[in-house]
């Protein structure tokens, strides 16, 4: 649904988050898509204050024109890219973020702890590289055979 709504994605800014994923350093992120564009961050540096993904993921609150898509990805299975997807209001995700940087690490830990939990229990298994590739408008970015040029 997403992928049929939205404008095509910048092919380099997916084969970025595509390559973050590859390689897999965290399990859970925040994933935003604005435009052309899209950032993938692990969960915990978007909820780090002043950080640069705390930045992108809190900086288009003001321009309401232009949609934001935003999820919470869970990748269960790191050979097959897949896990858990779940579609976010952005706006909420935001106002979350901006109340729990405010709070101390501990505090903030265990705030995100529960979230993801929250989360988790609202999503669906999916292939996470299927969802990326869907930005495309439900083309595929790449095939196998040249899944990241070189």
């Amino acid at each position: 649904m997403i992928g049929e709504r939205h404008p095509a994605l910048d092919r380099d800014s997916l084969i970025l988050d595509v390559r973050q994923l590859e390689r897999r350093e965290d399990t859970d992120y925040l994933y935003l898509v604005r435009r052309e564009k899209s950032c993938l961050f692990p969960i915990y540096e978007v909820y780090l204050p002043d950080s640069y993904a705390y930045l992108c993921w809190t900086a288009y609150t003001m321009t309401s024109s232009v949609p934001v898509y935003a999820f919470y990805l869970h990748v269960s299975n790191p050979a097959r890219l897949s896990g858990t997807v779940v579609l976010l209001d952005y706006g909420e995700s935001v106002e979350d973020v901006e109340r729990a940087v405010s709070y101390g690490l501990k505090k903030r830990a265990v705030h995100l702890s529960r979230k993801m939990q929250e989360w988790l229990e609202q999503g669906r298994d999916s292939s996470i590289l299927e969802l990326i590739q869907s930005m495309k408008g439900g083309e595929p970015v790449w095939t196998q055979a040249e899944k990241l040029p070189t």
